[in-house]
């Protein structure tokens, strides 16, 4: 399925909502690269294992992603994830942080390269501690 900046947002969320992971998977080239402060994850069959990862952490997820920035090969993102943590996420990296079974809400931005209608790389910036719960939910 070929795709482009856009309509990635809209097509990507929907897909991740519904857990088609096929979806997703057909939105990306066969070589595509995932970056964060974390990791480097190359190919469909690392987002696969990603995208399962976190369906498994959080079985309700739900992703909203809003463009603000799209060119011919470019699409920049803001977006919110909301879920239940309810399992530990496990990433290449190794547990990021165990569950603790509570709501969260992480927001985070997102800029990606296109060739031929196909998203060919992912930059994602967010903040890996608004997965912890904070002391305030511990007492409460």
């Amino acid at each position: 399925m070929m795709t482009g900046p856009e309509d990635y947002a809209l097509r990507a969320a929907n897909a991740f909502n519904q857990r088609d992971v096929q979806g997703l998977l057909a939105l990306v080239d066969e070589d595509f690269v995932y970056l964060d402060g974390m990791t480097r994850q190359t190919g469909r069959e690392a987002m696969r294992a990603r995208e399962m990862a976190l369906f498994s952490a959080f079985p309700d997820a739900q992703v909203a992603l809003t463009p603000f920035m799209v060119s011919d090969d470019r699409l920049a993102v803001t977006a919110v994830l909301t879920g239940t943590f309810s399992a530990p996420l496990w990433l290449p990296a190794g547990v990021i942080v165990p569950a603790h079974g509570r709501r969260v809400c992480v927001q985070y931005a997102a800029h990606f390269t296109f060739r031929n209608g196909l998203a060919v790389r992912e930059t994602v910036f967010f903040d890996s501690a608004t997965l912890q719960p904070s002391a305030e939910q511990a007492e409460g």
